[in-house]
């Protein structure tokens, strides 16, 4: 089971990568026109899939990242239910994302974003800037 794991998580990763690809891609109207607002709603559903696929994917990632060690001493078998339960990630897709993300995580996650949403919005000024900040030439702030 040391192998399953690993290549089940970097499978998904890769069906996660290629399903995102896939839905960004704006559908093909007819005859060279927009697409249809059929296709269109299809694509904001879609995305929406695949957002619910990518949250659910990062806590199990941080999940794992945190307390996998832990819980694999305390409950047997811990390897085999993490095979079982990204084995239904992968066959499921967004029609298992979704509801754990609708009635598991979008709950323990609600009560934190007046708190986290400007954390995030501070630390991206920071990167802007440390980014920007990077962009001036050495010679020139040398001299």
């Amino acid at each position: 089971m040391p192998l399953v794991v690993p290549a089940l998580r970097l499978f998904m990763v890769f069906m996660n990568v290629y399903d995102t690809y896939k839905t960004l891609k704006i559908p093909p109207g007819r005859k060279g026109g927009p697409p249809s607002i059929r296709a269109m709603t299809q694509r904001k559903r879609d995305l929406k899939g695949c957002l619910a696929v990518w949250v659910v994917w990062c806590c199990l990632a941080a999940y794992e990242r945190t307390f996998d060690r832990f819980v694999s001493f305390i409950v047997p078998f811990y390897s085999e239910i993490k095979s079982v339960m990204l084995l239904f990630l992968l066959l499921t897709r967004a029609k298992g994302a979704e509801p754990l993300y609708l009635h598991i995580l979008r709950p323990l996650i609600k009560p934190y974003v007046d708190t986290v949403d400007p954390l995030l919005d501070l630390a991206r000024d920071i990167g802007d800037f440390l980014f920007a900040l990077s962009q001036v030439p050495l010679n020139y702030v040398l001299s």
